[in-house]
């Protein structure tokens, strides 16, 4: 692992992007307690996810990332000035988890952490 936050590669090419992409929205997602628990606590609308969710061309980001024994995914979507939609998802053999959503106050840029990325 290349650091504490459990990532192990980051992507921002645009084929990777749509590869990973099409693996989370091939199965049919699934919202886990958790997602709705994190909406309550951020004040967050689960009608901008909906929205926002299918809008390929505002992903900037992939993280790839070790959760316990999954491999998950967060999508980094470029909104308006420097608001940046996390979503994270956790594919597995016949659906998709989406366990979190994040809406942050700044450019996804500032999630780029590795010189040896993808991309």
């Amino acid at each position: 692992m290349l650091n504490e936050d459990n990532i192990s590669e980051q992507y921002v090419k645009k084929e990777d992007i749509n590869r990973i992409f099409e693996l989370i929205k091939s199965k049919k997602i699934i919202k886990t307690p958790h997602f709705y628990d994190r909406l309550v606590f951020r004040d967050l609308s689960e009608n901008l996810v909906d929205e926002i969710l299918p809008q390929k061309d505002k992903i900037k980001l992939i993280d790839k990332r070790k959760h316990k024994k999954d491999i998950g995914y967060d999508l980094y979507y470029q909104l308006n000035g420097n608001k940046t939609l996390k979503l994270c998802f956790i594919p597995l053999k016949d659906t998709t988890l989406l366990i979190n959503a994040i809406l942050r106050d700044r450019k996804w840029q500032g999630s780029i952490r590795f010189l040896n990325r993808r991309g």
